[in-house]
């Protein structure tokens, strides 16, 4: 895992993305926020050889291709599947009958987007906090 690497977060609702990168900007990390509206251009993107990502947030219910087949994607992928990148969904989703389905399937966290800016900023600081305690810095 490459603690130093850049945060991706898919989302196609643009003010949901600019909420996060604002979130993101009050929070002490230093790494690259990367930020993409769609599935396809995020997988694109991970496919290059100079993408090695700390850590990939994506919203489930986007058109072209959702969060699940993106994540599907990187995992099955031999360019991107060796990179061991987290994959945690966030979404404003909460089909739990969808979730029981792919839960099946291992990733490594869901969360649903607060309305809240503060409970939104403490959720983020989270998820990056837990990820970068669960390895050794590189």
């Amino acid at each position: 895992m490459n603690s130093r690497g850049e945060i991706i977060i898919v989302d196609d609702d643009t003010d949901d993305l600019e909420i996060l990168k604002e979130v993101y900007n009050t929070l002490p990390f230093e790494n690259r926020l990367v930020v993409f509206n769609d599935g396809e251009d995020a997988y694109q993107y991970l496919k290059t050889p100079e993408a090695y990502p700390f850590l990939i947030i994506s919203d489930i219910n986007m058109p072209k291709m959702n969060g699940f087949e993106l994540r599907d994607k990187v995992l099955s992928d031999a360019e991107t599947s060796n990179r061991i990148i987290p994959f945690v969904f966030i979404s404003t989703c909460a089909n739990r009958t969808m979730m029981k389905t792919y839960c099946s399937n291992s990733f490594h966290g869901y969360f649903e987007k607060k309305s809240d800016f503060t409970e939104m900023t403490d959720m983020l600081d989270n998820i990056i906090r837990y990820w970068k305690n669960a390895v050794p810095a590189d």
